[in-house]
């Protein structure tokens, strides 16, 4: 049984998570408490998902209604599965925002650490990341690329890169946000495709690796709920490297998440897949790790250097620390070959700029023209031909206003349905649109 004192802390906790939720959220926290929250089977095993497809909304209503966990809640932690809810519905923001809250507090000596160590690093230069990459991409096999789960921000990175490399020879995009059961869709892009692949940018990152021509890859462990750290890497690696048994010269680009790309044994037991890998292969992978010098990191310190470190970049571009013409880890991490550094977001419309995907995308206003209009989103018009638009995976979607009025969506080129719901996640309206190119 529960104390008093812990129901006290777990009602302060969300009391003071709740109290910072950005307007237009606290309009759907108060709207989802007012109604029953309904729902079915699937639902309750998985938000994301009902019996008719995907509810965008439902992750985050069901946290505002009854501040329930689920399974990504346990693997992540409390506030980095609220993050992750808040980026399947496009409020990157709020994502970037909340993940951080699970970090552990850090004593005063150590942002007086942090603050010292910035003043050190006067000999340090900066070099265009995506630069770098491509030139030690054309001399490498595989190269592996991590992301934080709800900072799509690093998939819009690996989109921005796909288009080089693959004119470099590389043909194969493995990646852990794919399906790898029975039912897995990889020739097209619905819910079918992956759990994570549903996040609209991750979406974006395996429909156009598809239509420029690469092979996408699963390889996640099916049961890796049944595994060890080490098991379920290892199965993962080996995955990896069945794509070598039947093309010797294949060039691999691999995203996955997090430390799994590490080429370091990490604590005393867990071997991650990019060691394995290795071990399976004999090839040296190019590491490269996205979340460590990114907004919010991956840990308190990290969080607070970052944020130090970016007041003495200049230039609104990612790019990688340099000491003597070698890259080096400004926090000492030696499990990567390089760490790129992201500049801090630059909000364009009330959205992040980085959803230009190097201004691949322009932004298109949407007129709020029906009064219980909360959601808008923008589907591949050829995509909604052939399937119903409750399994398939929008473009981009939103439901923050700007300070115009307006609704602001970032598309590539191509012709677009356009979808307005109310809270409920209920259709209000329809229409075409078209992306001149």
């Amino acid at each position: 049984m529960k104390t008093a004192l812990t129901l006290f802390l777990l009602g302060f906790v969300q009391v003071v998570a709740m109290s910072q939720l950005s307007p237009v959220v606290m309009q759907l926290k108060q709207h989802v408490q007012k109604d029953t929250l309904v729902q079915d089977s699937l639902s309750r095993l998985n938000p994301l998902y009902n019996s008719k497809g995907l509810n965008y909304l439902q992750p985050i209503s069901r946290q505002l209604k009854v501040g329930a966990q689920t399974k990504t809640d346990k693997l992540q932690g409390k506030f980095a599965g609220m993050a992750q809810d808040f980026a399947f519905a496009g409020d990157y923001a709020a994502a970037a925002e909340y993940g951080p809250r699970d970090y552990d507090s850090m004593p005063a000596a150590g942002y007086q650490d942090a603050r010292m160590y910035i003043d050190t690093l006067k000999s340090i230069r900066y070099n265009n990341a995506r630069n770098y990459i491509l030139t030690r991409a054309a001399e490498e096999q595989v190269i592996m690329i991590n992301e934080t789960r709800y900072l799509p921000e690093h998939r819009a990175f690996t989109l921005s890169l796909l288009k080089d490399l693959y004119l470099l020879g590389y043909r194969y995009l493995a990646t852990d946000l794919l399906n790898n059961r029975s039912d897995r869709q990889l020739t097209d892009i619905d819910m079918r495709t992956g759990y994570f692949a549903a996040e609209p940018v991750a979406g974006e990152l395996l429909r156009k690796a598809l239509e420029m021509g690469f092979n996408l890859v699963a390889y996640e462990d099916t049961l890796a709920d049944n595994h060890s750290g080490t098991g379920r890497d290892a199965i993962q690696a080996a995955r990896i490297a069945s794509i070598l048994q039947k093309d010797p010269s294949a060039k691999i680009l691999v995203h996955a998440g997090q430390a799994h790309i590490s080429e370091d044994i990490i604590g005393q037991s867990y071997i991650p897949m990019a060691v394995a890998f290795r071990r399976f292969t004999g090839i040296n992978p190019f590491t490269i790790d996205q979340t460590e010098l990114t907004t919010g990191s991956t840990f308190e310190y990290g969080r607070y250097f970052y944020d130090l470190l970016r007041t003495k970049i200049s230039g609104n571009e990612p790019v990688i620390a340099f000491r003597k013409e070698q890259p080096v880890s400004l926090l000492e991490n030696g499990n990567y070959d390089i760490q790129v550094i992201h500049p801090p977001t630059i909000p364009i419309h009330n959205r992040p700029g980085w959803l230009s995907i190097n201004k691949g995308r322009k932004e298109v206003a949407v007129q709020p023209t029906e009064k219980a209009l909360f959601l808008v989103q923008a589907y591949y018009l050829n995509e909604t031909i052939s399937k119903p638009i409750s399994v398939l995976i929008p473009a981009d979607q939103t439901y923050v206003l700007d300070r115009d009025g307006y609704y602001w969506l970032f598309l590539f080129p191509g012709k677009y349905k356009l979808v307005l719901r109310d809270m409920d996640y209920n259709i209000l309206s329809e229409k075409e649109i078209d992306m001149p190119g």
